[in-house]
């Protein structure tokens, strides 16, 4: 059972969590090699590794989520693709959209890594101090409208990105953006602190109008360092040591996925009872295949602690408040195989829809876990002290709120993905 640390902010999940939280120590063992290529490409060891590996599906959705997104390590090596500080640039301004300050300082450091400049980043998401590219402004206009909640892309947004890329370049850039609004919503909703360093490296380009929240609690005054290093050939020639262990990982988590469409539906079909249309609308097989793979991990009910049932409930939750017909309708067909009927799915979306409204029955356990998915779903989300103080109440475990908050983050990652490709995802319920 999660029990409150009173030494953090009460109206963190981080409370909940740390006396949880696996120890570098034990991440150093388990994935030693992958850490620090991470620590190559950003600068440190996130702190959300910690609490990821609470439930270690979490862990696993979460790394291979990041390099298929952003084909790695090919786009660090510039083999083909996007330019990597453009595809930063998506990032960043999706993630100040988000009103995700972790990730905003996180994704600024990335994008300037990987060769963006200062001057870029602080006029992205203000407009002013200078004008911006036909492809950058393309590209920010879909980034900011892709990450709000409900999503706000427009056909003539969409058309004007469409017209600065061709078809392989603008899906790696609306990848990372997507790849984001899983990201976006773990940190945010969790309540992660943010590392100094990547605070600090980031603080001139993020500007006076940023500021890190409660992803800042613990971590006092900020005083701006300068950029950090670009990508050079020593950079890239330092990532080569940990490539066999990381690639080595990754097919072992993505071990009999396909990643061609229709095998990659049937394959969803026969393991988790959809198909998942979504996956035909992708090019890149490599993202299509890990999309399988995560909702392969989110859905497996011998690892969930939630249970599969609960899951699908918050999923109608989340999809509820977003807006989103299309993921609506992909959680209808995964209820048929949880058991979950018509008039549940009924009422998890009538409580969405009434913020003051309590579920009319079930366990406090229940209700504590709707209460924490209507609560993560906006962006950014809504969590305060009541929601962090029933979920200690009814007993839901530190495993289970990361697994809940990692399946909602799995969500969002897909509805940004509906927003771009499905034009009526993004209407109003009626």
């Amino acid at each position: 059972m999660a029990t409150m640390d009173t030494a953090g902010d009460s109206g963190r999940l981080t409370t909940l969590l740390r006396a949880d939280a696996v120890p570098m120590a034990t991440l150093r063992r388990r994935y030693g090699a992958l850490l620090e290529l991470v620590r190559t490409l950003i600068g440190v060891v996130p702190n959300c590794d910690a609490y990821l590996e609470i439930w270690p599906p979490a862990f696993r959705i979460y790394n291979i989520l990041v390099p298929n997104f952003l084909n790695l390590p090919f786009s660090i090596f510039g083999f083909g693709g996007p330019p990597a500080a453009l595809v930063g640039l998506g990032m960043y301004v999706a993630s100040r959209a988000a009103g995700c300050p972790y990730c905003s300082a996180h994704t600024c450091s990335f994008a300037l890594r990987r060769g963006a400049s200062t001057e870029l980043l602080a006029r992205a998401f203000t407009g002013r101090d200078g004008p911006l590219s036909a492809r950058e402004l393309a590209t920010v206009a879909v980034a900011r409208s892709l990450a709000k909640v409900p999503c706000e892309l427009t056909d003539a947004e969409r058309l004007a990105f469409q017209e600065q890329w061709s078809k392989d370049d603008a899906e790696w850039v609306v990848c990372g953006v997507a790849m984001m609004g899983f990201l976006n919503k773990f940190m945010d909703a969790i309540g992660v602190d943010l590392e100094g360093s990547t605070a600090a490296e980031a603080k001139t380009a993020l500007g006076t109008e940023w500021s890190p929240g409660q992803a800042g609690k613990n971590l006092g005054e900020v005083v701006a360092t300068g950029p950090p290093p670009r990508d050079s050939l020593w950079t890239k020639l330092r990532i080569i040591p940990y490539m066999p262990s990381a690639l080595r990982l990754d097919r072992a988590w993505q071990r009999g996925v396909p990643q061609e469409w229709p095998a990659v539906g049937a394959f969803l079909e026969g393991k988790v009872g959809h198909d998942f249309p979504l996956l035909s609308r992708l090019r890149h097989g490599r993202v299509r295949r890990a999309i399988a793979s995560m909702l392969r991990e989110s859905l497996d009910a011998g690892s969930s602690v939630l249970g599969l049932q609960s899951k699908i409930l918050a999923g109608a939750i989340f999809a509820t408040v977003v807006e989103d017909q299309a993921l609506m309708s992909d959680l209808h067909a995964l209820a048929a195989r949880a058991s979950v009927s018509t008039q549940e799915l009924d009422a998890a979306t009538a409580f969405a829809r009434s913020p003051g409204g309590a579920p009319a029955a079930g366990s406090q356990r229940l209700h504590a876990i709707w209460f924490l998915a209507r609560a993560a779903s906006p962006s950014p989300a809504r969590i305060d002290s009541q929601v962090v103080q029933a979920c200690a109440a009814s007993g839901l475990s530190a495993a289970a709120i990361v697994e809940l908050v990692s399946w909602l983050a799995v969500l969002q990652l897909l509805h940004r993905l509906h927003g771009y490709f499905l034009d009526r995802t993004c209407s109003p319920y009626g």
